[in-house]
């Protein structure tokens, strides 16, 4: 196995365990608060990692800092703030379809912006995965209305968020390490987070041990191992290849949902897998 590929496994199943551990930090704490905690967490850690102390970027030009910037806004801040917003608007069922939309436009626009190939089989193995994430995100029903196309916009607008994010670390990552762009562009996102946590929500600070212990698993796992990894997994593989792997993500979130929340799994759960995972081999072999 490829280490981008286990990069990506490791990443896909952290982000898809980390919807029990949101769904249980919600219970007390507003989302865009819970956004901001659990990248505050991330930080320490991604800088001790670096070995570096805060304000000593050393190997970071000047000439940086506004990539630097971008990365937090569209893949901390934006990413987070369209998704949690969105899902206030919108069905679950839906909002989980377009977000499961972003391997389909990552691989869009790395050939249009980037210049990857996409072929053929990997064409198909996205229409047979995508295939296969609608099965299993709708198969308690969806109901696509009006009432809920304002969700649906913004909701997309965290696609388009993770989108930007992936195809410029790319090509940042021809000028600096995985974990600086990680390190420096979660810091700045947690910054655009704060202000927006202090006007919306008043920044409630939790106080159940659950609320603290779903933040930590956030921040270590999800934020810091995971973004980590992506970024360390795009600087060995072509955007649109990393982007099949979130295609996971659904599939492990409701297997998770299933193991410690009680949620039901059918049929459709285990044909709507076995679609994703065909799909991915096709994609990647």
């Amino acid at each position: 196995m490829k280490k981008s590929a286990l990069y990506l496994l490791i990443t896909v199943f952290f982000w898809g365990t980390s919807f029990i551990f949101v769904k249980i930090g919600l219970e007390e704490v507003p989302p865009v608060t819970l956004a901001f905690l659990r990248f505050a967490i991330a930080i320490p850690l991604l800088f001790l990692l670096m070995r570096r102390p805060l304000g000593q970027p050393q190997s970071i030009e000047k000439r940086e800092w506004g990539s630097l910037l971008f990365l937090g806004l569209t893949g901390v801040t934006l990413y987070h703030l369209f998704q949690n917003v969105g899902m206030g608007y919108t069905s679950a069922s839906e909002s989980s379809v377009i977000i499961a939309s972003n391997p389909v436009f990552i691989a869009l626009f790395s050939r249009i912006l980037l210049g990857e190939r996409l072929s053929k089989t990997k064409a198909s193995g996205i229409l047979i995965a995508f295939t296969g994430v609608v099965l299993v995100v709708l198969r308690e029903g969806a109901s696509f209305g009006s009432p809920s196309f304002l969700g649906d916009l913004i909701c997309l607008g965290s696609v388009f968020s993770w989108v930007a994010y992936s195809l410029y670390t790319k090509k940042r990552l021809l000028r600096s390490s995985p974990i600086e762009i990680t390190a420096y562009s979660t810091l700045f996102g947690m910054i655009f987070l704060a202000p927006i946590a202090l006007a919306i929500e008043g920044f409630a600070v939790p106080i159940l041990p659950s609320s603290w212990l779903s933040l930590v698993m956030l921040g270590v796992f999800s934020s810091a191992v995971g973004y980590l990894l992506w970024n360390r997994a795009l600087s060995e593989t072509t955007a649109s290849e990393a982007g099949l792997y979130l295609f996971l993500i659904p599939v492990i979130a409701s297997a998770f949902a299933f193991i410690f929340l009680g949620e039901r799994l059918d049929g459709l759960f285990f044909i709507g897998s076995a679609l994703v995972i065909m799909g991915l081999v096709l994609s990647t072999r």
